[in-house]
């Protein structure tokens, strides 16, 4: 995590941090995300654009106005993975949008009021549920067409390394998926995948 903050120091990205700590009521479930990204959104709602990221497995590359230029205004973008966590059974009915095509609840960008939009939406969905882990509620919503769930397919802004390391490179420092010829700016080794092979690529870059 500290890693990850000097990064984003580095590149002029401002930050704050929520330490979570204690279980809620109904745990950390669609409720707690919906509500805390409502809450967060409001309270920094005099900034243009925000990203709302977990620390302790995720690193950045590149430049603020790079991350920038990515961040849409019109929705909220999630970051993209090749597995369909928690209920795989719903991956048969996902689009085919390639590899990347199910939800990650771990990486998500848009402007102040698209957060709030999204949260007020989701809220009153026949299909709400605040006990169930929020990669669910976003992985049916895919795969019903729902504008609810919008993700970053082409990994763009956002790599999520598990199941990812055969596309990933790095081009002097900077990530690189080989399939799409996209530059991530933010890495997430997500379901404890591992960053040895991430970072020896990295380093082997800069040579």
């Amino acid at each position: 995590m500290d890693y990850y903050l000097s990064q984003l120091k580095e590149a002029d990205i401002e930050v704050y941090i929520h330490a979570l700590t204690g279980v809620p009521h109904l745990g950390y479930g669609l409720g707690f995300k919906v509500d805390y990204l409502r809450s967060y959104a409001r309270k920094f709602s005099h900034y243009r654009k925000i990203i709302f990221s977990d620390a302790w497995d995720v690193t950045f590359y590149g430049t603020k106005e790079d991350v920038y230029s990515k961040i849409p205004t019109n929705r909220i973008l999630w970051a993209a993975e090749k597995n369909c966590y928690p209920n795989p059974s719903i991956a048969v009915r996902v689009p085919d949008s390639g590899p990347w095509r199910y939800a990650n609840g771990g990486l998500v960008c848009g402007t102040p009021q698209s957060f709030i939009d999204w949260a007020d939406k989701a809220e009153i969905h026949p299909a709400f549920n605040p006990a169930i882990f929020d990669q669910q509620f976003l992985n049916e919503r895919l795969a019903d067409g729902s504008d609810l769930c919008s993700i970053d397919h082409r990994t763009e802004l956002f790599f999520c390394l598990y199941l990812g390391y055969p596309e990933l490179d790095f081009e002097k420092g900077i990530p690189v998926n080989t399939l799409h010829g996209t530059h991530p700016n933010f890495l997430h080794r997500n379901g404890a995948w591992s960053g040895d092979e991430m970072f020896a690529k990295y380093e082997r870059s800069l040579l």
